[in-house]
This record gives C-alpha cells, sequence and structure tokens, in this order.
C-alpha cells in the first residue's frame, strides 16, 4: 500500500486558505517547509535543481533568498494594519 502523502495535502490547503483568507504570514511558512529540507540535503529548486555541491554561491544566494522571504512574510504578523491601509 502506498504512503499517503498528508503533508502536502495540508500544505495544499494551507495555501487555498491563505490565498482566500489573505494570510501572509502562512507563505512565509510554506517557504520555511520548503528551505529547511534544501539546507539538509543540499539542493533547492528554482527552476532547476541546484546543488550545493556543484554551485555554492548560488545555492546559498536561493537559499538567503527564501529565508527572507519567509521572514517578511512571518512579520507580516507583528506589524500593525494601520501601517498600510492608514
Amino acid at each position: 500500500m502506498a504512503k499517503k502523502p498528508w503533508r502536502t495535502v495540508i500544505a495544499l490547503i494551507v495555501m487555498y486558505l491563505s490565498v482566500l483568507m489573505n494570510w501572509e504570514w502562512a507563505w512565509g511558512c510554506l517557504f520555511l517547509f520548503w528551505v529547511i529540507p534544501d539546507i539538509f540535503t543540499g539542493v533547492t529548486y528554482f527552476i532547476e535543481p541546484i546543488t550545493k555541491r556543484e554551485h555554492p554561491w548560488l545555492f546559498w544566494i536561493i537559499v538567503c533568498t527564501w529565508l527572507f522571504f519567509a521572514g517578511l512574510s512571518i512579520a507580516t504578523v507583528f506589524t500593525a494594519k494601520d501601517y498600510y491601509y492608514g
């Protein structure tokens, strides 16, 4: 019997809810779920697979970009909405 891809199903549901509810922080969480395994495996995907061994600078630029975007998205929880709309 095949293993159920429950994490993927949950991520898709969170992604749909994030769009419908305008939850920017949820995108940050998804970025973290994407980038943390990349750090451990040494392979990240941005248009094509990029390995830490073959392209270390590009690998770390992509990983740091994902982490930066995650931080920005999660930071929206701590910012006042009046700043954007006021």
